[in-house]
C-alpha cells in the first residue's frame, strides 16, 4: 500500500488538454485587450476625430428641428466666421488672449506662494485660511459691479476678473500639495542631513508640484470663463465681446464663431500648461 502510494505521488500531474491550453490562451487574449486599437497613438486621434464628427452631426440634426428662433447649422457659423475680418478676428483672440494670460499670471505668482505659506505654517494657517475661505465661496461673477467701480480702467477690470477666477484653485491646491507631503520624506531628509533651504527645494516643491499643476489646469478653464464674461459687460473688444455684440445684433451665426474661438484658445491654454507640466515634472509617470 504504503509502494502504490510513493508511486503515485511521484508520478507527474497531467493535466486536461483544455484545461493546459486555457491558461497560454488567457494570456494571449490579455495581452491582445492591452494593446487594442483604440490604445494606440493612432486609434486616440481616431477618436477625437470621431467625436468632433459626431458632434457636429448632431449640431446639424438639431439645427434642422424647426423652432421659432432657429440654430444656426456648423454650415452657417463656417460661412459667418469665413465673412469675419481676419485681422480684426485675429485681435480680438490675441487680446482675450493676453487678458487670460496676466490674470492667470497674477494669479500664480501669488497664489502659490500664499498656498505655501498657508500649508507648512499651522500660525499663517490660522491668520490667512479664514480670510481666503470666507472669500472662496463668492462667485468671480458677483465682482463684476464692484470691479467696475474699483478699477476706473475697463482693462484692469477685467483683469482683476481673471486673476480672482484663477486665484483659488491655485491656491487650494498648493495647500493641498504641501499638507500631503509625506511626514516620512521630512524626516527622512533631516536625518541624511539636510538643511531647510535643500528640505525645501529638494523635497517639499518637487513633492507639491503635481497638485500646484492640477490647480494651474483647473484656474485656466476659470480664467477664459471670467474674461468672456468680463468682455460682455466692458464690450471692449475681445472674443466675448464679439460674441455679446452678434447676440445684439441677432447674427446667431456669429455666436457660434464666438463660441468656437474661446474653446479653441481655451483648449491650447490648457495644452501649453500640460507641456509645461510634462518638461517641470519629469519623474512623474502619470
Amino acid at each position: 500500500m504504503e509502494k502504490s502510494l510513493k508511486t503515485s505521488s511521484s508520478a507527474p500531474i497531467s493535466l486536461p488538454p483544455e484545461l493546459a491550453t486555457e491558461q497560454p490562451r488567457g494570456r494571449e487574449g490579455s495581452l491582445r485587450r492591452s494593446v487594442r486599437w483604440w490604445n494606440t497613438p493612432a486609434g486616440s486621434v481616431v477618436l477625437q476625430i470621431s467625436s468632433v464628427v459626431i458632434f457636429l452631426v448632431v449640431w446639424e440634426l438639431f439645427g434642422e428641428v424647426p423652432r421659432a428662433i432657429p440654430v444656426p447649422t456648423p454650415d452657417e457659423s463656417v460661412r459667418a466666421g469665413l465673412a469675419l475680418d481676419p485681422l480684426s478676428f485675429l485681435h480680438d483672440c490675441l487680446l482675450s488672449f493676453y487678458r487670460v494670460g496676466l490674470g492667470f499670471l497674477i494669479g500664480a505668482i501669488t497664489g502659490i506662494p500664499l498656498g505655501v505659506v498657508i500649508g507648512y505654517s499651522p500660525l499663517a494657517r490660522g491668520l490667512l485660511f479664514p480670510a481666503v475661505e470666507v472669500l472662496r465661496p463668492v462667485p468671480p461673477i458677483a465682482w463684476i459691479p464692484l470691479a467696475l467701480l474699483f478699477f476706473p480702467n475697463i482693462e484692469g477690470m477685467i483683469v482683476f476678473l481673471t486673476f480672482y477666477g484663477a486665484f483659488f484653485p491655485i491656491v487650494y491646491n498648493t495647500i493641498a500639495g504641501m499638507s500631503g507631503i509625506p511626514k516620512m520624506y521630512i524626516r527622512a531628509a533631516r536625518s541624511l542631513g539636510s538643511g531647510s533651504w535643500t528640505l525645501f527645494w529638494r523635497i517639499m516643491v518637487p513633492a507639491m508640484l503635481p497638485s500646484i499643476f492640477t490647480g494651474l489646469h483647473i484656474a485656466i478653464g476659470i480664467a477664459w470663463l471670467m474674461v468672456v464674461a468680463g468682455e460682455m459687460v466692458a464690450v471692449t473688444g475681445g472674443v466675448g465681446a464679439l460674441t455679446w455684440q452678434a447676440y445684439q445684433t441677432t447674427h446667431y451665426p456669429l455666436i457660434f464663431v464666438g463660441m468656437a474661438a474661446i474653446g479653441v484658445l481655451g483648449y491650447v491654454s490648457s495644452q501649453l500648461i500640460r507641456v509645461l507640466a510634462r518638461f517641470v515634472i519629469r519623474w512623474d509617470i502619470s
